[in-house]
């Protein structure tokens, strides 16, 4: 990060001083947001921990929890066999598995990554910014922020034509067993029934087509008719509006999908309790488009750390996302 510096020149006359002194309100605010942004930088949160944890911070002893900001200054205390994994802005995860005292200052200089752009860099880089707007201390900051304008946008009755609207993240996905859903909303309230088709792309052949009053449709409805490897395109309409494609599915065999989750999870070589390897390998099966294998290990997540609440919050965003009951 490149820090600006404001210097006044020492032989500038009074007169051009006070001529300048309008201006050093917005330097100084300018100032304090710098400072603001490179004092994050030196800041560690806590991505996963195994045993017993603590943080002295202002004379203070406290447990540490997952999503703590270690800011400096502030000193971490580990008991034998626990094992502590912190993550930096920057996307590099450090570990401590020894027992002992240690400065979060130590770790200032160990944060950068000539990764920045490797998956498991991104994936820490995700955690970072989503623990960092949970924590206590974000929450604090941004108390008094005044919340955005809400803007209406509902339709004016006799004037909007209905829409089949499909989540973008539908437009590919990877299947091979389980009860995931392929599902859509409309923009305008609509009581009949849908047409789902579902078309072999290489052969043209349609597989599968059925009209039903849900808004959305199990994958397993129509799994006996898919063959391993091949791709198929499904779509839906209504007796109101055109066919709407929904994406493709890309039926892949049990085999492959075990061995890019086994893939997952010796991707880091970092201490992680459970749910968070749980979440990380749920996390990368959703930007793979394993969505169904990704609701199954969002689920192990919450099991593991049921009293977490990131994983719970992540796990309802899924869910929602997906029209998962």
């Amino acid at each position: 990060m490149v820090k600006k510096i404001f210097r006044l020149n020492p032989y500038y006359s009074l007169s051009k001083m006070i001529k300048r002194m309008k201006n050093l309100p917005i330097i100084f605010c300018l100032f304090i947001g710098y400072a603001a942004v490179a004092q994050k930088g030196d800041e560690l949160l806590v991505y996963s921990l195994k045993g017993n944890v603590t943080v002295i911070e202002n004379s203070k002893e406290s447990k540490v929890k997952i999503g703590k900001v270690l800011k400096p200054g502030s000193t971490i205390k580990t008991e034998k066999l626990s094992k502590l994994t912190m993550v930096c802005k920057e996307g590099k995860p450090l570990t401590v598995t020894k027992e002992g005292s240690f400065p979060v200052t130590g770790w200032k200089d160990s944060c950068g990554t000539e990764s920045h752009n490797s998956m498991t860099s991104k994936y820490f880089q995700y955690i970072w910014d989503q623990l960092y707007v949970r924590s206590e201390d974000y929450q604090k900051e941004h108390s008094g922020d005044i919340g955005g304008v809400v803007r209406s946008d509902a339709p004016i009755r006799g004037e909007e034509e209905l829409e089949i609207l499909i989540d973008e993240g539908l437009d590919t996905v990877k299947y091979a067993t389980g009860n995931f859903p392929l599902s859509w909303t409309t923009n305008i309230p609509y009581s009949g029934k849908y047409y789902v088709s579902v078309t072999d792309l290489v052969t043209g052949k349609k597989i599968y087509g059925d009209s039903i009053a849900d808004k959305k449709i199990r994958l397993a409805a129509f799994k006996q008719r898919m063959k391993a490897g091949n791709v198929y395109q499904w779509s839906v309409a209504t007796k109101q509006t055109g066919v709407y494609n929904g994406g493709v599915i890309k039926y892949v065999p049990v085999k492959i999908i075990g061995q890019q989750i086994t893939k997952f999870q010796k991707m880091v070589d970092v201490p992680e309790d459970a749910a968070a390897q749980y979440f990380r390998i749920a996390y990368l099966l959703q930007n793979d488009h394993y969505l169904g294998d990704a609701l199954l290990y969002y689920q192990k997540a919450v099991k593991a750390a049921p009293t977490e609440g990131f994983y719970t919050e992540k796990f309802g965003e899924f869910k929602s996302q997906f029209k998962i009951n």
